[in-house]
C-alpha cells in the first residue's frame, strides 16, 4: 500500500472549516507598513450632517512617526476639489515622536458650504516636509439660514442594511422664528422621489428653538435608500421654510436569511494600518435547519481587495442571533471601497443571502 505524501496527509487531517479557510484565502505577501501614519479617524459631529456657520468639527485621531523633532498635524476641509471658503483652524502643535493620540478641529465661518473631504497631513515640526497626507470623504452641509433651520442630524441606525419594518430614527436640533411653531418632516428618498413602500413619522408642533426626531421604515420590497430630506414647514403645511438632503446607503431586504445591523468597530470613513484587524458585527436570521455560515469580506472596484486575509464562519444555527467577522489588508497600501457580506448554506455551496455596503476604508 503506498503512503500519502506528507502534504496530501496534511490536507486530509483539516476539519472543514481549516479547510475552506485554506481553499479561500488569498495568497499574501509580507507586510510593508508605513512608517508615517494617521489611523483611527472620528469625525465629531458625525457625517453626514447639516451644521451652522461656526459650529466647530473636531477630529480624534491616532498617530505613528519616528520624526525626532515631532510633527505638526493640519486638517483642511474641502469643496469640490478646493479648500472650503471660510475655513478658521487653529495651529498645530508639536505632537512628540512615537505614537500617540491628537485632536484637531475646523470652522467654516459664513457661506452656504458643502464639505465633502477632509484632507489630512502630517508635517516635520518646521513645516518644510511632508510626510503623510490622507483624505477622507465625508459630508457636511453648512447653511448660512439662521431664523429657521434644521441640524445636528444623529441617525440610529447608521447606514446599513435593515429588514422590514425596522426603522430608522433621525435626531436632530432646530431654531424656528415662527411663533405659531412650524412642522419638521424626515422622509427617505430614492433618486429624487420619496422611497416606495416607506413609512414614516408625523411631525409635533416645534416652537422657538430645542431638539426633536423621526423616524422611517420600508415595509415590502428592497429599495435602495440612497437619501434623507429634512423639511421645516410653517404650521399649516402650506409653506417651506427649510430643506436639506444628505447622503446616505440604507438596503431594506425580507427578514429570512437575512445580514443586517452591520456595525464596524471604527467610524467609515477611516485610515487602518496594514495588518491592522477591522472587526464587523451584525445580526442574522435564517431557516436554514442544518444552519449557514456568513463571511465578510472587502472590496476594492467590484474585486476582493489584493492581499486580504479574513476569518472563516462558524455554523450559525437556524433563527435569528449576532456574529462578527473581521479582515485586514496584510501588504501594498489599498484602497477598500466596499464590504461584502455573504451568507452560504452550511456545505457552502449555495449563496443565501449577499449584500455590498459602500465604504472608505484605506489600508497603509
Amino acid at each position: 500500500m503506498k503512503r500519502l505524501h506528507p502534504m496530501m496527509r496534511a490536507l486530509c487531517a483539516l476539519t472543514l472549516p481549516a479547510l475552506l479557510a485554506l481553499l479561500l484565502a488569498p495568497a499574501i505577501a509580507a507586510a510593508t507598513p508605513a512608517v508615517h501614519v494617521v489611523t483611527h479617524i472620528t469625525p465629531k459631529p458625525a457625517t453626514p450632517n447639516v451644521l451652522r456657520p461656526g459650529q466647530s468639527i473636531s477630529l480624534s485621531l491616532s498617530y505613528v512617526s519616528p520624526e525626532p523633532t515631532g510633527v505638526r498635524i493640519l486638517v483642511q476641509p474641502m469643496s469640490g476639489g478646493k479648500p472650503a471658503a471660510g475655513c478658521s483652524a487653529p495651529d498645530s502643535p508639536v505632537y512628540p515622536a512615537g505614537s500617540g493620540t491628537a485632536t484637531r478641529s475646523f470652522k467654516i465661518t459664513k457661506g452656504d458650504v458643502t464639505v465633502n473631504r477632509i484632507r489630512i497631513q502630517m508635517w516635520n515640526a518646521a513645516e518644510t516636509v511632508k510626510l503623510r497626507q490622507v483624505v477622507i470623504p465625508v459630508h457636511y452641509r453648512l447653511t448660512k439660514a439662521k431664523a429657521n433651520v434644521v441640524h445636528g442630524l444623529v441617525m440610529s441606525p447608521v447606514p446599513n442594511v435593515l429588514t422590514h419594518k425596522q426603522r430608522v430614527s433621525v435626531k436632530f436640533k432646530y431654531r424656528t422664528n415662527q411663533r405659531a411653531g412650524v412642522r419638521i418632516l424626515v422622509r427617505p428618498l430614492t433618486g429624487k422621489a420619496l422611497t416606495p413602500r416607506s413609512t414614516t413619522h408625523a411631525s409635533r408642533l416645534y416652537k422657538e428653538s430645542g431638539s426633536g426626531s423621526g423616524w422611517f421604515t420600508v415595509t415590502k420590497g428592497t429599495p435602495a435608500i440612497d437619501k434623507v430630506r429634512v423639511q421645516m414647514w410653517n404650521r399649516a403645511k402650506t409653506k417651506r421654510l427649510f430643506t436639506a438632503v444628505v447622503p446616505v446607503h440604507y438596503r431594506y431586504r425580507k427578514p429570512t436569511n437575512v445580514v443586517s445591523s452591520v456595525e464596524l468597530e471604527i467610524p467609515n470613513p477611516n485610515v487602518l494600518r496594514l495588518n491592522q484587524d477591522l472587526e464587523v458585527r451584525f445580526k442574522y436570521a435564517t431557516d436554514r435547519k442544518d444552519g449557514v455560515r456568513i463571511f465578510v469580506r472587502p472590496m476594492t472596484n467590484g474585486k476582493k481587495t489584493p492581499h486580504y486575509a479574513a476569518h472563516m464562519s462558524p455554523l450559525y444555527p437556524a433563527g435569528t442571533g449576532t456574529g462578527t467577522g473581521h479582515f485586514t489588508i496584510k501588504s501594498d497600501a489599498a484602497e477598500v471601497d466596499a464590504i461584502e457580506i455573504t451568507m452560504k448554506t452550511s456545505d457552502v455551496t449555495t449563496t443565501l443571502f449577499r449584500v455590498r455596503i459602500p465604504v472608505s476604508l484605506r489600508f497603509i
